[in-house]
Parts: C-alpha cells; structure tokens; sequence
C-alpha cells in the first residue's frame, strides 16, 4: 500500500482519512461488521466466518493458528483488492445508535475521531476499571501486525458544551454514509463530518474537557503501549498517526448512556466454601433464602445499592444478600477509597469472592475461571445444569458511580461495567501509519 501522508497540526482532537469497506466488493455493511472481539465466542466467530469472506472478524479476531500473520495478510490483500478504501479527505464521524431497552425507545450518538494519546497520571483521560494482561498482550500483537484500529475505543466527555450540541443535531439530520440494522436490532447510522469549520469547532469543544474511558480500557492501553514501541524505535518526536487512537466520544448527560449489570459466572468453587456458604454469609449480611428466579430478579433489583444474588450448585435456594453496614467492607479494605467501597462490585469481590470463597484478585485476574454476563437467565442456567459452581447477580452501578471512582484516580475491578450498546467494529478504521 501506498501511504499518503497527512500533515497533522498536533492537537487533541483529529479528523482522519478512514478505511472504510466498498460496498460494491464486501456487499452490505450488516454482513461485514461484528461485536467487539471479547463477545465473540467460537460459535459466533463461525457464524461471522460464514455471514461473509469479507467480514471483520478476519481481522479482529481470527481462528488461523497464527491469527496475527493472517489478519496482516488478509488486510493487505483487501487493501490491494479494493475491498477497503481510504476516504478522500480527513474527516470525523458521527455515530448514532437506536434502541430499545426494557420498553424505552433510546438513541445514544458521539463522535469518532482520533485522539492523542496520553499517559493516565496526566488526569484528562481516566480509566474507570482494571484489565487483563492477556487480553492487552493479544490486543498489541494485532495492533503490531495490521497497524490499524479496527474497533473504536467508547469515551465519555464531561461538561456541557452548547454549541456542540447545536452542531450534532446539525449534522444528525443529514443522510447517513452507513446506515444498518444489527443482530441486536439496533439502528447504526454514521455521517460525515469533513467541512473545516465543523472540524475546528468539534476540536475546540473537546480540547480540554476529562475523557473517561467507558469501554476498551484494554485497547487504549494497547495503544499507549504501541506508542512506546514505536518512539523507541527512534521515529521523531513530531506527530504521527500513533500518537493518537480511534474513539467514539460521548457526553456523560447523553440521554442514551445505559449501563447494564455484568454478573459472574463462576466454573470452580471450593466444595466445602459452597456448603458453608449461608453460615458464613449472614456474618456481614441479612440472608434471605428465595427459591423462584423471577422472584430473586425482582428482589435484587427493589434492595438497590447493597444488595447481591448468589446461586450455588447443589443448593436448592438462592439467596439474597443485603449488606449489614458498611464497616465489615471498610476494614476489610482500608486502603481503598469510599468511592470503591461503596460499589457493589467491590462488596462482591471483597466479602464473597475474597473472604468466603478465597477466590483472590491475582486469581481472578489471570482469568479462565470466571465467565462475565449480562444475561441473568444465562447465569442461573450455568448453574441449574451444573455447568458452573456459582452465578453471582448484581445491580448495574450508575454513571456517577463510574465519574467518582475515576476522579478519585481509582478503578473498579474488571468488567464492573457494561455500556449498552455496544460500538459495532468494522464500520470505520483508522490506519496508523499516516
């Protein structure tokens, strides 16, 4: 491929000339976009193999046994082909998507573009939970091999920015570049936005204004770390295209932000933890035993802050579980901020997954123990079936739980959240050798 070069001006916020798919090649846009890589499982990574030769879980995440060569090879041989092209001029995107969640019709939009990369500790893009060092060494081999961002890091900005308001809507009520219907049934609909005055006033409005990562912590740290990669390698310190990585911004006010509850699906537990669960349990928390799983749901969700669902094998009941004061959590973690404390999440992993089940941080970390779902019925299931030991249910934390932690330079722990809808991958890439 030949590479154009952009002349970039440095600043925060960056249109750029997208890999986009022709659809007189890859067909439809609804055959070849996907989920992010961590929903897809092996039926699903079939199932996209089979929907199209074009589809972008070629790239993102292949089942050749080299997965990193073969996304390299197949990128070149699209470029080559003419199944991606390059925009003509530089531009940023909005993205909308509509949905409808428990009877409520939504519609959540933000703006794709490049951003400068910057290190955590200089408190302008937070992270608002912890990851895995698998997934971030799998994410860097692949950036490494196809240098490109095939999926979008999801941001939220913070503030109110009237004029960029005014502009959104602008621009929201032009004919879409894309538009698509996915397997969730949600609308996408990307346009452009490449004319000079609007570019400059999107980066004006979002030069300065905190950007926590909602979702692709893993990705953003990627990036940071291809960075580092590259810049050792003695390429000058002027800007270049990985400098910066590809994300969807979000205000936090936007009336479409949902985050949905991820519970834990947990494949071993001790035998002798599981058959003293309830004993111990009640130490720190009212324990009510509740045997219909509609019931349970129910429940959980009307106790609100404090409250967890459990459901262990080989128990007839499950239980739900109301914290009995905050002080058995405040000492068993003084080190960490109230703002942590105060979460769920922490409640879970602290005094059941720590305390009754010696399920450690470092063992939860190194992953393949725990399956993460929003699917409540799913997680009960696992367990029904014998599948797994546990299915441990919780409320979703809300958005200022997320702006607290981050402000106070905390995390919560891994898959504390789930923003829905997800940002579909493939609809635009962004090349990093510009």
């Amino acid at each position: 491929m030949t590479v154009q070069r952009i002349e970039m001006t440095g600043q925060r916020i960056e249109p750029f000339r997208a890999l986009l798919y022709n659809r007189a090649i890859a067909g439809e846009p609804a055959t070849v976009v996907a989920p992010p890589y961590d929903l897809i499982g092996a039926a699903r990574q079939s199932e996209l193999y089979d929907r199209s030769q074009y589809n972008i879980v070629r790239l993102e995440f292949g089942r050749d046994a080299d997965r990193y060569g073969a996304a390299a090879a197949t990128m070149r041989e699209w470029l080559g082909a003419g199944v991606l092209r390059r925009l003509e001029r530089p531009a940023i995107f909005h993205y909308t998507q509509r949905f409808t969640i428990e009877g409520r019709n939504l519609v959540r939009s933000g703006l794709i573009a490049r951003i400068r990369l910057e290190p955590f500790a200089a408190g302008r893009i937070l992270p608002h939970e912890r990851t895995f060092p698998a997934a971030k060494e799998d994410r860097l081999k692949l950036l490494t091999a196809i240098r490109t961002n095939t999926s979008s890091i999801f941001g939220l900005y913070s503030g109110q920015h009237p004029e960029l308001d005014r502009l959104r809507a602008a621009v929201a009520a032009r004919a879409p570049l894309i538009e698509l219907t996915d397997d969730l049934s949600i609308r996408n609909e990307l346009r452009v936005i490449d004319e000079p005055a609007e570019v400059a006033a999107i980066q004006a409005a979002l030069a300065t204004p905190r950007v926590l990562i909602a979702d692709g912590h893993h990705r953003y740290e990627t990036a940071l770390n291809y960075q580092r990669i590259r810049r050792a390698a003695g390429i000058p310190p002027v800007p270049q295209g990985f400098d910066y990585t590809m994300m969807t911004m979000v205000a936090c006010e936007d009336p479409g932000l949902v985050i949905l509850p991820t519970h834990r699906v947990v494949h071993r537990l001790r035998p002798q933890a599981i058959s003293a669960f309830a004993a111990e349990a009640r130490k720190a928390f009212v324990v009510e035993e509740i045997a219909d799983r509609d019931t349970l749901r129910a429940r959980l969700h009307a106790a609100g802050r404090g409250s967890l669902a459990i459901a262990l094998k080989g128990h007839r009941a499950q239980y739900l579980l109301r914290i009995d004061g905050r002080a058995a959590v405040d000492a068993a973690i003084p080190e960490a901020p109230p703002e942590v404390r105060e979460l769920d999440v922490t409640l879970l992993h602290t005094m059941i997954f720590d305390r009754i089940f010696s399920l450690k941080a470092a063992e939860i970390r190194k992953g393949g123990n725990i399956e993460y779902t929003i699917d409540t019925a799913a997680a009960l299931d696992a367990v029904a079936s014998g599948a797994a030991d546990g299915a441990f249910l919780m409320n979703p934390p809300s958005i200022e739980d997320v702006e607290r932690v981050s402000d106070a330079g905390a995390t919560m722990p891994e898959k504390s959240t789930y923003f829905h809808p997800k940002l579909l991958t493939g609809l635009v890439m962004n090349p990093l050798d510009d």
